[in-house]
């Protein structure tokens, strides 16, 4: 039965890649080609190019993730928890549009502004803003990628989260970049804070959450070049919190070290590791979970330390055909005395293979497996099978 569930799956997908009134996209294993229109409505020189990524996602899952679109190790059930009930689904979220628009001011020099959506939002539409900002000379103004993060360290794979310390956070912010040669960037950025606070009023009543008071402080070295690229990133926090109705706060921090470098003439080896003290909300497996600080047994709030990191290999297997293998880690620890084990621990692997039809259509198939060992000294382990077409215009 679960082999026949896989050729459905597949011959779906072929099916999807003839009929592309179906197709819907995400990934960035291919940029897509935008049509320029030139604005005749203003005297200045304005352009905007449109474009996006269209996907149809096929999931099989033998176990554990029935109703989970990303392959998260943190929603991976434990101990009588697990389900052994298969599941498949096909999906088309996973949408993304884009707009670009570039303005040359006679004061300024080149500005432009991007703007990109998908359907992973609420309502009818499901709409969501995934990124919007404003470039002016060495500034960058509006909601992007955090400088925490590496878009260049990331590799190609199906799943729409990948490995659980990837750093995939878009927040609001205002960034300065200073190109200091030709191949080495320094970048500083103030962005808006997203703490993830669990109080526990078992533990202490009178811990409770408030609003924050100071941004996150990011910055990042970065030096490419021919040979792959190296960056260093930072996150500086202060997580604000109500205890007897008077504020406090913690420090938090957190260091990452990624990048990648070129093997032969088109393989590619990716490396990641990061660590630090109440970042959990920048990591794509823990984001959302509360897992930046607790409240501990002693009668205060605790940062959660965390750390971990992947490393993945890209190999172009021919012109058309290309694979990618990933292992990633991750190990986060806490002081609840009243939970059985003081830390939690996971592994993800991933492993692809893409066939280019041409520039603008890829299908591809993917195997994923994760085991995690929870804070009640509980494990558990999902294996799934995820399939796409994606097609750029």
């Amino acid at each position: 039965m679960k082999k026949q569930a896989i050729l459905l799956t597949l011959a779906l997908l072929i099916l999807s890649a003839i009929n592309q009134n179906h197709l819907l996209a995400q990934g960035s294993l291919a940029r897509p080609a935008k049509e320029v229109f030139t604005d005749s409505l203003v005297t200045s020189k304005v352009q905007i190019k449109l474009g996006g990524q269209l996907k149809v996602n096929g999931i099989y899952d033998f176990n554990a993730l029935q109703d989970s679109e990303s392959f998260n190790i943190l929603s991976i059930p434990t101990g009588d928890n697990q389900n052994t009930s298969p599941r498949y689904s096909l999906g088309a979220k996973q949408s993304r549009l884009n707009m670009n628009i570039a303005y040359d001011s006679k004061k300024l020099g080149r500005i432009t502004s991007y703007f990109e959506g998908d359907f992973f939002g609420t309502g009818n539409l499901n709409f969501r803003m995934r990124f919007f900002y404003l470039d002016i000379q060495n500034f960058r103004i509006g909601q992007a990628w955090s400088l925490f993060c590496d878009e260049n360290a990331w590799p190609d794979v199906i799943d729409f989260d990948g490995p659980p310390t990837g750093i995939w956070v878009r927040s609001a912010q205002l960034r300065y970049t200073k190109q200091l040669n030709d191949n080495s960037t320094l970048a500083f950025a103030i962005e808006s804070p997203q703490a993830e606070i669990t109080p526990i009023e078992a533990l202490d009543s009178t811990i409770t959450e408030t609003f924050q008071g100071f941004p996150d402080i990011t910055a990042h070295w970065n030096n490419s070049g021919k040979w792959g690229h190296i960056q260093l990133a930072l996150v500086l926090r202060q997580l604000n919190y109500l205890k007897n109705n008077k504020t406090l706060s913690n420090t938090a921090y957190g260091l990452s070290l990624s990048g990648h470098l070129n093997v032969r003439q088109k393989d590619k080896l990716i490396l990641q590791a990061t660590g630090g003290s109440g970042i959990a909300s920048y990591l794509v497996s823990f984001m959302g979970g509360g897992f930046d600080a607790v409240t501990s047994s002693q009668g205060h709030l605790s940062n959660i330390p965390v750390f971990g990191g992947y490393a993945g290999y890209e190999i172009m297997l021919s012109n058309s055909l290309k694979s990618t293998l990933v292992y990633g880690y991750t190990h986060m620890a806490t002081e609840i005395d009243v939970l059985p084990a003081d830390d939690f621990h996971g592994h993800y692997a991933s492993a692809n293979l893409f066939w280019f039809l041409d520039e603008k259509i890829t299908i591809g198939i993917e195997g994923l497996y994760g085991k995690v060992n929870d804070f009640y000294n509980e494990s558990g382990h999902a294996t799934r099978i995820q399939s796409m077409v994606l097609f750029n215009f």
